[in-house]
């Protein structure tokens, strides 16, 4: 089993961030993953899983997420083509999109003091992400949604066009 989940996310306006620091979201976020999945490939037999920490955010394009949203994008769509690219190989792939999860990783986002109107009381707590994960993996699942509004959140996202629900959080943030 492969478990690809480093990754960072700043918020705020791209013309806001330090540039090494977007361009070092995509190294990580989506550069290293590729090459780690690359270099773990010849190795893996049947039935081998990877797992790639994607996120609720690459649903849809986000103003203030703009270079973290667009990695997580790749991420789950990096995951699922591959998914289908190896179930040849009966190896299967798991992009993980949850919302937010009570960890670190805010500490990081937020350093530039932008809110993007993040409930933080409101977050999933990692071990049942995890044990979600585990399990929508077992079960041969190329997508893994924590909680019903995040699934809510999807089917809006395939339903209503992004640039409506874009013009929404406008309003919200």
């Amino acid at each position: 089993m492969l478990v690809n989940s480093a990754g960072y996310g700043l918020m705020g306006a791209v013309e806001d961030l330090d540039l090494e620091e977007q361009l070092g979201m995509l190294t990580t976020n989506c550069e290293a993953l590729t090459r780690l999945t690359c270099l773990c490939l010849p190795y893996m037999r049947r039935n081998s899983r990877i797992i790639n920490m994607a996120s609720s955010a690459g649903f849809i394009p986000r103003a203030g997420f703009a270079v973290y949203a667009a990695t997580k994008a790749y991420v789950l769509r990096f995951s699922r083509a591959l998914n289908e690219e190896l179930r040849y190989r009966s190896i299967y792939v798991t992009a993980v999109c949850p919302g937010p999860v009570d960890t670190e990783f805010f500490e990081t986002a937020d350093q530039y003091g932008t809110d993007l109107g993040i409930n933080r009381r409101s977050m999933a707590q990692p071990e049942p992400v995890v044990e979600k994960a585990l399990r929508d993996s077992y079960l041969k699942k190329d997508m893994s949604v924590y909680s019903l509004p995040v699934k809510a959140f999807h089917v809006l996202t395939r339903l209503v066009p992004h640039r409506a629900i874009m013009a929404v959080t406008r309003y919200i943030d």
